[in-house]
Order: structure tokens, then sequence, then C-alpha cells
């Protein structure tokens, strides 16, 4: 299924189309800021203007999105965590939607290909190791 197809979009009769989405933050961060292309925040349909907020680990915010004739938008995060770190993410909608319209922020990292590759041999060395360990008793 097209991550598209997971969103909950409600045509306008316009060539651009709101997007629900729900943003779930996984971590506590201060300063979290939601933005448009234009660096304009986004509004929270509960809890108001997304600029500047302290957030919790179970944070979620619901906003509409503006999709282009494309049905894409591109929203930017800005936060900082617990250590003092300042991130900022992009996320691309909808190719960063998980489903149901959700994105999480930090956004959730795939594993890089020579990390498997690693994982892998060490798996067959240890695998190797229990089949020698077996023989030899």
């Amino acid at each position: 299924m097209a991550a598209s197809a997971m969103i909950n979009s409600i045509p306008t009769g316009r060539r651009v189309m709101p997007c629900e989405l729900k943003i779930n933050v996984t971590q506590v961060f201060t300063g979290f800021t939601v933005e448009d292309d234009q660096k304009n925040p986004y509004t929270d349909k509960k809890k108001g203007v997304l600029k500047n907020l302290t957030t919790t680990s179970s944070s979620i915010f619901e906003i509409t999105v503006e999709l282009d004739e494309k049905n894409e938008a591109v929203i930017y995060v800005e936060a900082t965590n617990a250590k003092s770190v300042a991130s900022s993410s992009t996320y691309n909608i909808p190719d960063d939607c998980a489903p149901g319209g959700n994105i999480y922020v930090p956004k959730i990292a795939a594993a890089l290909q020579s990390d498997l590759d690693n994982l892998d041999a060490k798996v067959n060395a240890l695998a190797q190791q229990i089949a020698g360990n077996k023989r030899g008793k």
C-alpha cells in the first residue's frame, strides 16, 4: 500500500489538499518547533502553536498540512534534547509517514546495509563457534 493512501486526506476542490498528521514525540525536548517551508509554525488542533515548546516522551500533536498538487509537503522540526543537543529534521510527506499519517520525532532510523552485514558476520561466527563446541563434547 502506498504511503499516500495511509494519510487521511480531505479533497477541497482546489489543487491543494489538507492532510491530517500526528506527530509522535518519543523523547523529552525543549525548543520544540514544527514549521512549514516558509518558516511558519504549525498549530496543533488542541495545544496551540508548535513553537519553542517543552515536550514529554509521549507528546502527540495533531496538525493539518497542505499538500501541493503532487500530494506532497515538507515540514521541519527543530528541537533540543535532554543532553542539550540541538537537532533539525526534515519530513517529506507522505514518504516519511508511518501508517495512519504518523510521523515520529526523532525520526526512526533505518539500519545501514553495512551494519546488517557486520551483524550477519557476527551471527555466523557465533553459530560456527557453537557448532564447534557441540562437536568437541
